[in-house]
């Protein structure tokens, strides 16, 4: 028997992406939104001659959550701010025991869902796979291949993972990750030293050598923090970077020591995701395509020893990010909800990509999708060091922002 596979926010940009991924696999999926005209005009934009069901469900409706959801359901959600919106859903799945994805950046959120879920998910029999969009499955298959290409040169000690946009521009966000982003920016974030440790966003900054250009990155905390360390136990630091700002990336994590103080202005988170939200409501549910349109996902990941040696470095490139999310959502949905709810022989609780499906899996759909090994000019990256040469890379060593 098929899962019912449950699409929240499927009157939003990146939730209409998934629902027409499904529909072009052959899958049923039900939409889900609180207005019932939109969802309606949604399932008609869809499928004119055949819409798919809908569900008129509010988010923050606890018990009707858990009146609907069952072990059988498959939920994909792209409802948020997640900080917001994404709890509810998220304990009625690990309650039910259903298979959950959503397409989650907030560092908070996603500590929440491994620190309050895991063990609850795991007793009921449910799979809980948060961030499962570019954002982070695609940074998990960077650092998981680049570990397992170093453990050919050494013991892997620093793994460091960095997020990055080629051309186009901030236009082509939605206004969901507009409200995210600027609710992110007052919240706690973390990082890994031999477990996970408290850290605000943009703590420090580096910079990343990639086909003969720099692209520079501020710290945030992820998804590879709460599963990478699994795969490779030697691991004692990870660190994740968000450049989707470019070269103000740097001035951005040094302003971020601000932040603290700000944040604890009574009132002022709340005005930040306020703010956010209209930010986000100047834009209509399109993105501005041409924006969209020149903009490309590159995900850099690289492996260095304690003494500082790159053992390894893996590069992806790949289509931009939203298509990208819609896709590993929809193939993720599918393969949950063409398997058994009861199997024994699946891993449950809160996992990331590779523990749900492994590594090989996870390359293969990515490379399938267009997110693929980059093919790196030698004479561009000539004044980089050769993998495992003995030179200490310093110059691609994070800069952390202390506090004053």
């Amino acid at each position: 028997m098929t899962r019912r596979i449950l699409v929240f926010g499927a009157t939003g940009y990146t939730g209409g992406l998934v629902a027409q991924e499904l529909l072009a696999r052959g899958e049923r999926p039900v939409l889900v939104a609180r207005n019932a005209e939109a969802l309606d005009t949604r399932a008609r934009e869809l499928d004119p001659r055949k819409p798919p069901k809908t569900l008129v469900m509010d988010v923050r409706d606890i018990g009707t959550l858990r009146r609907t959801i069952n072990a059988d359901d498959v939920i994909v959600t792209t409802v948020g701010p997640f900080g917001e919106h994404g709890r509810p859903v998220a304990e009625a799945a690990a309650e039910a025991g259903a298979s959950y994805l959503d397409s989650a950046g907030e560092p908070p959120f996603i500590r929440w869902i491994f620190n309050k879920l895991g063990t609850r998910a795991a007793v009921r029999g449910a799979r809980i796979m948060p961030g499962f969009g570019h954002e982070y499955v695609s940074g998990q298959l960077a650092g998981a291949w680049a570990l397992e290409r170093a453990a050919e040169m050494g013991v892997p000690h620093r793994l460091e993972i960095g997020y990055f946009r080629t051309e186009g521009s901030l236009c082509g966000l939605s206004r969901g990750t507009i409200a995210s982003l600027a609710g992110a920016s007052l919240q706690k974030s973390f990082t890994f030293r031999g477990g996970i440790r408290d850290e605000r966003p943009g703590a420090r900054s580096t910079r990343f050598r990639i086909d003969g250009r720099t692209h520079a990155g501020f710290s945030i905390g992820t998804t590879e923090h709460l599963t990478l360390p699994e795969i490779s136990p030697s691991l004692n630091e990870v660190d994740v970077y968000l450049g989707w700002f470019g070269k103000a990336s740097p001035l951005l994590s040094k302003a971020s020591i601000a932040m603290p103080v700000i944040s604890a202005v009574p009132g002022t988170q709340r005005a930040m995701a306020a703010l956010g939200g209209k930010l986000g409501s100047l834009r209509s549910t399109q993105l501005d395509q041409p924006a969209l349109a020149q903009s490309q996902s590159l995900v850099s990941a690289r492996v260095f020893a304690k003494s500082g040696h790159q053992l390894s470095a893996v590069n992806l490139s790949g289509p931009n990010g939203y298509q990208l999310t819609a896709s590993l959502l929809a193939w993720a949905s599918v393969v949950e909800a063409h398997a058994s709810s009861r199997s024994v022989h699946r891993r449950t609780g809160v996992l990331g990509a590779i523990q749900a499906y492994g590594l090989g899996v996870i390359r293969d759909t990515c490379q399938h999708f267009g997110l693929d090994d980059a093919q790196l000019s030698a004479a561009n990256n000539a004044d980089e060091p050769p993998v495992g040469d003995a030179t200490r890379i310093d110059a691609y060593r994070s800069e952390t922002v202390e506090d004053k």
